[in-house]
């Protein structure tokens, strides 16, 4: 899924795994105490991508999410702005694990094993399996489709997929860099 793709590349190659210098000795021990779910995150990332097709299982995507809520936590209380920005974008890609793993993960699953009417729900083509492969399409969700999206999440979800939709959208615009 292009999601998953997305998300465990970007948390491979940007979690940074080291403060910068110019860090107060608080900000890196901070950082110290939280490399450790950072980690955790890529070595269960590791084990999947980018080295394998297989989806990420749900269950381990749902581990993932946790360790992200945890690692994110402790990062928000190290006040150094330098290192602030060098793990900004493990927010987006923990955001973008939200909503893969919550409801509208979910949804997005049930929806791939369905045919939608395309006359009721034109987007449908963009919620397909193999229409998330490709960045263009996946922007296209998040952005163009974004209101055809929550319609057929809420008619075929319910509003808590649709509250994880929107609050994961401009996680996963910055991820796949959507204009």
């Amino acid at each position: 899924m292009l999601f998953q793709k997305c998300i465990v590349l970007l948390l491979l190659t940007f979690f940074p795994l080291s403060t910068p210098s110019t860090c107060s000795t608080t900000d890196q021990i901070k950082f110290l105490q939280c490399k450790g779910s950072i980690i955790k995150i890529q070595d269960l990332l590791k084990l999947y991508a980018p080295f394998t097709e297989s989806p990420i299982p749900a269950a381990v995507f749902k581990r993932i999410s946790k360790l992200c809520d945890k690692a994110v936590s402790c990062v928000d209380r190290i006040e150094c702005v330098e290192a602030k920005r060098g793990v900004s974008l493990m927010n987006n890609a923990c955001g973008g694990i939200e909503l893969s793993s919550g409801p509208f993960g979910d949804c997005l699953s049930k929806l791939q094993t369905i045919t939608l009417n395309v006359k009721k729900y034109p987007c449908a083509g963009v919620l397909k399996k193999e229409a998330l492969d490709n960045t263009s399409k996946g922007c296209r969700m998040f952005s163009e489709d974004l209101d055809c999206v929550k319609n057929v999440a809420k008619d075929y979800c319910g509003t808590e997929a649709v509250d994880a939709f929107r609050k994961g959208t401009p996680f996963m615009k910055n991820l796949m860099k959507c204009p």
